[in-house]
């Protein structure tokens, strides 16, 4: 049975405060023949190409929030022929937002104007901002900054200012979600939506049984959490998740990266799994 394990990964497979998942290294080398793993993050598509890259393994993912999912350019046996298909570099990517990056900063720039000095784009944050709010060091930045489809917004106001920011969010059509450190707005996609659109090219493509696996920590997870067999949320210092679906749920008595490789060993000791 083949393992398909989404995973969010800052907070969840990174550490939250300082990006370290060294030690997972050796326990991905580990489970790899096994399973697939397949990352669900906000990062980018440069950004998640490298830690794959790092981690040694040539897999799907998806990023910016559920926006996109690349796969390796030969890892689909049927090739798809269709507008939402298009190449980027060594992979296929499969557009599950029908917009890009442009069109909402320029939705939202009229919104800005009155909410004066709420909130921030993404692309306004100096260098030296970024660094404070993410901790990313310079030469990281930039693959952070390379968006296709979403443009962040790092919030700076009170709660009730935000309830009201997302009310005129909907009324062009955009829907908010909250993560570890920005604000996204999209078009009606999410990580649950971009798993769902994952699963069912999966099944297109393979015969394999397999068992879902999802990992997360922070409010934009949950609808990824919602959707798979075993369900883990990452300890954290943000408040606790509330999901509706809690069979073969696992909170994990570590944060990242130690709850990540403590959250699976119990699936794989459930289910009686060896590597």
């Amino acid at each position: 049975m083949k393992l398909l394990i989404f995973s969010d990964i800052d907070g969840t497979f990174m550490n939250h405060d300082n990006y370290s998942y060294s030690h997972l290294k050796n326990y991905v080398l580990k489970i790899k023949n096994k399973s697939l793993i397949v990352f669900n993050s906000s990062k980018t598509f440069s950004e998640i190409k490298k830690i794959n890259y790092n981690l040694k393994i040539n897999v799907p993912f998806i990023v910016e929030n559920g926006a996109c999912i690349f796969f390796p350019k030969n890892f689909l046996k049927k090739k798809p022929i269709t507008s939402s298909f298009f190449l980027q570099n060594d992979f296929l990517g499969y557009k599950i937002s029908k917009k890009n990056s442009d069109f909402w900063y320029n939705s939202l720039i009229e919104i800005k104007r009155n909410f004066n000095l709420s909130f921030s784009f993404f692309r306004e944050l100096s260098d030296k901002q970024l660094q404070e709010i993410t901790g990313l060091e310079q030469n990281e930045l930039k693959d952070s900054k390379d968006r296709l489809f979403s443009e962040p917004i790092y919030w700076e106001d009170s709660d009730n200012k935000f309830e009201e920011f997302k009310k005129q969010v909907e009324l062009i059509g955009g829907l908010i979600n909250v993560g570890g450190r920005f604000v996204h707005v999209t078009d009606g996609y999410d990580k649950g939506k971009a798993v769902k659109e994952f699963l069912k090219l999966f099944k297109e493509n393979f015969n394999d049984e397999y068992l879902s696996v999802s990992l997360g920590d922070s409010q934009n997870d949950i609808s990824m959490l919602e959707l798979t067999d075993y369900r883990c949320i990452i300890k954290s210092k943000k408040k606790n998740l509330d999901l509706k679906n809690k069979k073969n749920l696992y909170h994990s008595k570590n944060i990242a990266p130690k709850g990540w490789s403590e959250s699976l060993d119990y699936i794989f000791k459930k289910e009686k799994i060896n590597f």
